[in-house]
């Protein structure tokens, strides 16, 4: 038994810099400057304009699936989990990184 699934090919340009949770457009490479209304703000972190967090790969995936699929919240997904947590293995040794 054979279980396969489509292959969608799309091209990625600004899918990192767009603010999926905000809903920026998404150009393609060359088209005309963009204003985005989220940043990453850290290596591996993006905050929304709405100041929410989520992992940046988390944010440029979710562009990219907006890109091929661009009715995807039309079609049952509310929105992307996130409730960031610092870990800190430190902090019960009273030497916290994050100090």
């Amino acid at each position: 038994m054979s279980i396969s699934s489509p292959t969608y090919l799309t091209e990625e340009s600004y899918t990192s810099q767009s603010s999926a949770l905000d809903g920026d457009s998404l150009p393609a490479y060359g088209d005309k400057k963009t204003l985005f209304q989220g940043n990453r703000i850290a290596r591996g972190l993006y905050k929304t304009a709405q100041g929410r967090l989520l992992n940046a790969d988390v944010n440029g995936s979710f562009n990219i699936m907006r890109k091929v699929i661009p009715d995807v919240l039309d079609q049952g997904i509310k929105g992307l989990p996130f409730n960031p947590v610092v870990l800190d293995p430190l902090r019960m040794t009273g030497l916290s990184a994050f100090e």
